[in-house]
Order: structure tokens, then sequence, then C-alpha cells
């Protein structure tokens, strides 16, 4: 069995969100902390990798000719 493609980046942001203060302290659900913009702040670069990951698998360009390099 093949591990998901962007399953390293999804555990990252889970690292990431488990640490904030929205989740330590308020108590909130990891979800919850996701959609506020606010609370997610500490964790915008990981959850923008984890974006750019997840919209390489439906981006057929990028399916087809792999990721561009700029």
């Amino acid at each position: 069995m093949q591990a998901k493609q962007c399953s390293e980046a999804a555990l990252s942001l889970l690292v990431c969100m488990e640490k904030t203060e929205c989740v330590l302290k308020k108590k909130k659900s990891i979800e919850e902390c996701m959609k506020d913009p606010i609370e997610s702040d500490p964790c915008l670069a990981v959850r923008n990798a984890y974006y750019n990951c997840k919209h390489s698998q439906l981006n057929m360009r990028t399916r087809i000719r792999g990721v561009r390099q700029y």
C-alpha cells in the first residue's frame, strides 16, 4: 500500500496546529482553529504548502508536465 502524496504536509500542518495558542490555551478543536485565519496564522506557511500539494494533485497541467520550476 502506497502512502498518500500529501500525507507528510498534512502531518506537518496537524503538528503545527496542535502547538498553537488556540488549541493549547483556548481548548478549541484543530478544525475550529483552522477556520479562523487569525488563529491559524502561525502555521500559514505550512498551510500554504499543504494547499499547494493538494492543488498539484488536481491540476491537470501539473499532473501531465510535472511541477513547474521557477
